[in-house]
């Protein structure tokens, strides 16, 4: 029980929504989860954080970065991916149709192994890295076999000072000189371009493709496996001494959608390459659509997703957790007005009422897709709403809830906007619905009418692709195009389905990611989360029994 009064100031936050400018609250009261713990554990095998937006991943990647004595951050944006997409010779092997997986999977490596180096020998400038070279050439007195390791040291070691983008530079204009080399004298005049892939026969782009294939399947990714063992040898063999490399932003649009997904998955199969290295982690966070955006789009024959399974750690959060994570922050954002006495929820937030009814914890919690941000941003709210006041009424939460609420739906479309662009028009078919409803509550008016708006967009929302399918009588009835609707609702956390009368309902933030068309189909009802009432109109009576 607080003795001394309390009072709601104005602009009082319980944190900031990102956790690039929440990091003030964050080092004083984060949640440890045992997730920390298993990713500075150089010898376990997760490396990969996931977790939907606002889960907590970069703030995990910041607690690393606070807590690992030898840790260094890679910025996609210093890597300059856009150069690659815009240079003339990625142009031309994307004009010759030949895939630059093994090419990004080197780019990677050699960023990788430069950063580890810049860690472990302290690296900064270009005496220091004469220095090192100078250093290491002690290994191959001891080890002459190892020649590819000697000529990669030799070719770059003078270079590991360098920022990242000028080593994807410089790799970039090695794979021009090897491939002019390559296609030799015969073809001298030809610009290793777009337009000079358009001036060739289908005949020499034939003898052409073949020759540039050459080039980068005989890049150097061999000295680099060399490199590896050479440094789990002699650079990284102290158990004592550990490395990480953490890798954030990867949802950020540094590159168009297809060179990220795989450069993205370049770098997935390089965590494993790393695992060599018995003393170093690479880490890095990715939103859990991106992944799965990422394995299809670079799915080939043979994949097999099961065997990433390993590498990921999937951030989850319990009802507890949250609660835990809100009192930290509310004791934390109170310590100013009030020393020695601790400060929790129930001290601010309003108490139902007696002989029974909601907890106001519950009230927020059920409106959340369980992850942090959608917590913070609730509690922001109703600190806003009960401004100037000692606590929080239930007339001010129920207040605070719609304003939640819209800002919950302009979230969802900006979360999902690369997978569903078109989201703000699908999620109408269910505006005005009663709070639990069955396919058949969504009239044939309404989906025609929503079908109808969706066909007039050009993207790649499955939706807008199955609505025109549908209009132009292209094989596709009406009712799969609301199957598919209803998919995309689920996989966002919009709606959750009760597959059948016997099950209970599953939410994709809970349970599986995503539902078939069968499940669907079989679907005896649906439910809306309770975060969009308020915004998308829907006709519930469920108002928590309250004191005013």
């Amino acid at each position: 029980m607080i003795n001394k009064r309390l009072k709601i100031s104005r602009n009082m936050k319980v944190g900031a929504l990102d956790a690039e400018t929440d990091f003030q609250l964050l080092d004083k009261c984060f949640v440890d989860k045992g997730d920390l713990d298993r990713l500075l554990d150089v010898e376990a095998p997760e490396a990969i954080v996931l977790g939907r937006t606002g889960a907590g991943k970069s703030a995990l990647m910041h607690r690393i970065e606070k807590t690992a004595s030898h840790c260094s951050r890679l910025d996609p944006n210093d890597v300059s991916v856009r150069f690659l997409e815009y240079s003339d010779i990625i142009q031309f092997f994307d004009a010759l149709d030949i895939k630059l997986d093994l090419f990004y999977k080197l780019l990677w490596r050699h960023l990788l192994v430069v950063e580890i180096l810049k860690l472990r020998y302290d690296i900064k400038n270009e005496q220091d890295g004469r220095n090192f070279l100078d250093g290491i050439f002690t290994w191959f007195h001891r080890d002459k076999a190892r020649k590819k390791s000697f000529e990669y040291f030799n070719e770059w070691g003078d270079k590991f000072w360098l920022d990242t983008d000028e080593h994807l530079r410089e790799i970039t204009l090695k794979l021009e000189e090897d491939t002019k080399a390559s296609i030799g004298g015969k073809f001298q005049g030809v610009g290793l371009n777009v337009e000079g892939v358009k001036k060739l026969s289908d005949q020499e782009k034939i003898e052409i493709k073949q020759r540039a294939s050459q080039v980068v399947n005989g890049l150097q990714i061999k000295k680099l496996n060399e490199v590896l063992d050479l440094l789990a040898e002699y650079a990284f063999s102290d158990k004592q001494r550990k490395f990480y490399v953490i890798i954030d932003q990867l949802d950020e649009n540094w590159a168009n959608t297809e060179t990220r997904c795989r450069f993205i998955r370049a770098l997935i199969e390089e965590i494993k390459s790393f695992r060599k290295l018995e003393t170093v982690k690479v880490v890095i966070a990715l939103r859990k659509d991106l992944l799965e955006l990422v394995f299809n789009k670079t799915r080939d024959s043979g994949f097999q997703e099961e065997k990433y399974e390993s590498y990921i750690l999937e951030l989850k959060w319990t009802q507890s957790e949250l609660l835990n994570l809100i009192n930290l922050r509310i004791n934390e954002v109170f310590k100013s007005q009030y020393t020695g006495e601790r400060v929790n929820f129930e001290d601010i937030f309003p108490k139902p009422k007696k002989g029974g009814g909601q907890t106001a914890s519950d009230f927020i919690l059920e409106r959340t897709l369980k992850r942090p941000r959608d917590v913070l941003q609730f509690v922001n709210e109703t600190f806003n709403i009960a401004e100037d006041n000692e606590r929080v009424s239930w007339r001010a939460l129920i207040a605070a809830e719609a304003n939640y609420s819209e800002k919950r739906l302009k979230s969802l479309k900006e979360e999902w906007g690369e997978m569903y662009p078109s989201f703000e028009d699908t999620i109408e078919i269910i505006r005005g619905l009663p709070k639990t409803f069955t396919r058949s509550s969504i009239t044939a008016e309404r989906l025609t009418e929503i079908i109808g708006a969706l066909s007039e967009e050009d993207n790649i929302d499955p939706c807008v692709k199955a609505s025109r399918q549908y209009l132009e009588g292209r094989n596709m009835k009406e009712k799969d195009v609301l199957y598919i609707i209803l998919q995309c609702l689920y996989k966002v956390g919009v709606i959750g389905i009760k597959v059948s009368s016997l099950d209970t309902f599953l939410w994709s933030y809970i349970d599986q990611s995503s539902i078939s068309k069968g499940e669907v189909k079989r679907a005896s009802h649906m439910k809306i989360h309770k975060m969009l009432y308020r915004s998308l109109d829907v006709d519930h009576n469920d108002q928590p029994i309250f004191q005013t």
